[in-house]
């Protein structure tokens, strides 16, 4: 058996407020888990690194079925990893281009973000351990459930058993 997860648009519409307002806060908890780390991080640098780590990840996820080995924090082989080009950095986030280029800059310099030979940025490897995020993901999982079990009771997500 399969579970789908499903929204539910009218639900959306009719309980826009508290959607928004569970999205909007889990929102705040990422910003809030980062910006508080062993690595003090800004609101528009933490929107290019989560931009940028989106990006480097999106081969992996695409795929139907996420090897085991690249499951938790082992590093993933370069191949794995898609280096994302300033301009779309820009395009992604909606920041101004030389807004993107500076601060990608500093976070080169800073150690979060490194030139891939293949052109773009990527995080360095081994990123997870080097900054100390992995404690951060259980708070973050945890608003991440609590959202969708408030959203899941209003009836804006449902979920089917295939």
């Amino acid at each position: 058996m399969t579970v789908r997860i499903a929204t539910n648009p009218q639900k959306m519409e009719a309980n826009w407020r508290v959607a928004m307002f569970g999205i909007a806060n889990l929102f705040l908890s990422t910003e809030r888990a980062f910006t508080s780390g062993t690595v003090p991080i800004s609101p528009s640098e933490l929107l290019i690194y989560l931009t940028v780590c989106v990006a480097n990840v999106q081969k992996l996820m695409r795929e139907r079925t996420i090897p085991d080995q690249f499951t938790a924090t082992s590093i993933l082989p370069r191949e794995w990893v898609v280096p994302i080009s300033r301009n779309a950095i820009a395009s992604a986030t909606g920041l101004p281009r030389e807004t993107v280029r500076r601060q990608v800059e500093k976070m080169i310099k800073r150690g979060l973000l490194i030139e891939d030979c293949r052109g773009g940025v990527t995080p360095p490897a081994g990123v997870i351990d080097l900054l100390g995020l992995g404690p951060m993901l259980a708070p973050l999982l945890a608003e991440f459930t609590k959202t969708a079990e408030q959203l899941a009771r209003i009836g804006v997500i449902e979920i089917h058993d295939d």
